[in-house]
């Protein structure tokens, strides 16, 4: 009613109990209003206790629990530590073991000191190699790797810009299998050599003959002749690396394509698809390596038992116990042999048994600190890389070193603090993991890209271009952000790496909408010049758009045919 009243309203007070009136009705309003914030307080008091009531009954639980995984955990960290105790004394009884027999082998001329080295388990200690510090030095900077690696290989002599060491330093940091193809002296197998010895590591070249055929003129084969594993300087190399896990080792197929590689490096190339455990080579069953420990445990236990029958210690050897008159015989009769010639023969094989076990086991794991890479020249001489191999590798093009831009170069190269004649020593652990390539993500722009290029352009082309090859080039780009490839370089790179060198099409053909592929080929060129407008052209080693470009204008002088590999 008091709201109502009219704004120029002015109120009289007449009496004495007016005011009183107006006084209480006033109060019984508040008092009212106070009431009811009253009791809806009240209501969210009783809320919050409960709440916190049942809070502090949640934190007990979570408390106790607690506890209870505290004691858990100090058990189980008490049975740990008494296992490791429990397992250390174990394997050093067995070291011991190992030791002691391995020992009585060399006493037995059964093998050599060296072998008896291979047999007994590593200390786990290593020397680390003389150079600069990848983290002291560098402080862990991949960026600062193509500078340095390009001004010790320019004191010597060797031109390469920024931008192939760059691409060639992230393709190492993938793990996958890349291939160099050039014209033969263009430094294909210098350039790899080279940064290996600058990151302190080691470099194998595998001459690849044109005769191979198959998997075994790469890894071997067993002679069952023989009952030895006939091994190849590829193996070896495998061999070598897993002996010096410290460092980082390459190892060049050189003239990679002089014969078949899907012949030849079919099986390898499948064992490098599984990115989440370490490829594992089967070499040869685990058969003859049974024969060969049990045929050797019992030449040893009959041993044993005569040495112990007459007396001679445990460093007799085997001259001394066919000496000795009564061991001899003892030898022959526990032993079934005939005579000594007969033991001798028996020995011998023993030892090329043991010898060849101890040099090639069963299955050999790729050691992750190898490299592996191909050089390939492109010619009437070799075979071309199938479609198959090009969609596992990435290949990176290398042109005439006469046709370098050399002031270009000398003008990019910088002056180093850091003393040029030593390496740097990058251990392999800190280059990169193996790790499985990144999920398929359609809301990444660069994954966007390439299922577009995929689908509207490359497949109507006749040319394949999945998953693999889609998440191989994202897991590409990713790691080359490391070490300086900016996202655009990078895709650029990719196109150079996995596209281009997959596109051998006839133009004159339709493709499957009726479009001619002359016309599918000139748009996918815009789709790529339009994705390569931010592209920085001194950032990259070649333009992806000046190849197709170079390709495109050499289709009408080769009969219709678009050839990234013509010249």
């Amino acid at each position: 009613m008091l709201r109502n009243l009219p704004e120029d309203w002015v109120p009289a007070l007449i009496g004495e109990e007016s005011p009183r009136f107006i006084s209480a009705a006033a109060m019984s309003v508040i008092e009212a209003e106070i009431k009811t914030e009253r009791e809806k307080l009240q209501e969210e008091l009783a809320v919050l206790h409960n709440e916190t009531a049942e809070a502090v009954e949640t934190l007990d639980g979570l408390r106790h629990a607690v506890v209870g995984e505290e004691r858990k955990f100090v058990t189980l960290q008490e049975q740990s530590e008494r296992e490791t105790v429990l397992m250390e004394t174990r394997v050093r009884r067995l070291n011991d073991l190992l030791e002691q027999k391995g020992r009585r082998l060399v006493a037995l001329g059964l093998i050599d000191e060296d072998e008896l080295t291979v047999l007994l388990p590593p200390s786990g200690e290593h020397s680390e190699q003389p150079g600069h510090s990848f983290q002291s030095d560098f402080g862990g900077d991949f960026e600062r790797l193509a500078p340095f690696i390009q001004a010790k290989l320019y004191a010597r002599g060797m031109l390469f810009s920024q931008a192939q060491l760059r691409d060639v330093l992230a393709l190492v940091r993938t793990h996958d299998l890349f291939v160099l193809a050039g014209d033969s002296g263009s430094g294909k197998t210098s350039l790899i050599k080279a940064t290996a010895e600058s990151l302190g590591g080691r470099c194998t070249i595998v001459p690849v003959k044109p005769n191979w055929t198959g998997p075994e003129d790469l890894l071997g084969y067993f002679n069952p002749i023989e009952r030895s594993y006939q091994s190849t300087p590829f193996l070896k190399a495998l061999q070598f690396a897993a002996s010096e896990p410290h460092i980082l080792h390459f190892i060049v197929l050189d003239e990679m394509n002089l014969a078949r590689v899907e012949h030849y490096f079919a099986d390898f190339l499948s064992l490098l698809e599984n990115r989440e455990t370490v490829p594992d080579i089967t070499l040869y069953t685990s058969d003859e390596e049974r024969h060969t420990v049990v045929s050797h445990g019992l030449f040893l236990a009959i041993e044993e038992e005569v040495r112990k029958r007459v007396g001679l210690p445990e460093t007799a050897t085997l001259e001394d116990l066919l000496k000795n008159e009564e061991a001899n015989r003892l030898l022959h009769r526990l032993g079934g042999f005939e005579d000594a010639e007969s033991i001798l023969e028996h020995h011998a094989r023993l030892r090329r048994a043991m010898a060849a076990q101890i040099r090639t086991p069963t299955s050999l794991a790729i050691p992750p600190n190898v490299r592996i890479v191909g050089a390939i020249n492109i010619d009437e001489t070799t075979y071309f890389l199938s479609p198959k191999v090009l969609d596992r590798i990435h290949v990176v093009r290398f042109r005439n070193p006469v046709l370098q831009d050399w002031s270009a170069i000398d003008a990019e190269v910088e002056e180093s603090d850091l003393d040029l004649e030593l390496p740097l020593y990058l251990p392999p652990i800190e280059i990169g993991s193996r790790t499985d390539y990144p999920r398929f993500d359609p809301s990444d722009p660069n994954n966007e890209f390439l299922v577009r290029l995929a689908r509207d352009y490359l497949d109507p082309l006749g040319i394949e271009f999945g998953f693999r090859a889609i998440r191989q080039s994202l897991h590409y780009i990713d790691l080359a952000k490391d070490v300086g490839v900016e996202p655009p370089e990078a895709l650029n790179n990719v196109i150079l790496h996995k596209v281009l060198p997959k596109l051998v099409v006839d133009t004159t053909r339709q493709g499957p909408s009726g479009t001619k592929r002359a016309e599918i080929l000139s748009d996918l060129r815009a789709a790529v010049a339009e994705a390569m407008t931010e592209l920085d052209l001194s950032s990259v080693p070649e333009s992806c758009v000046v190849e197709l470009d170079r390709v495109i204008a050499g289709v009408d002088g080769n009969n219709g045919i678009a050839n990234y590999w013509l010249r």
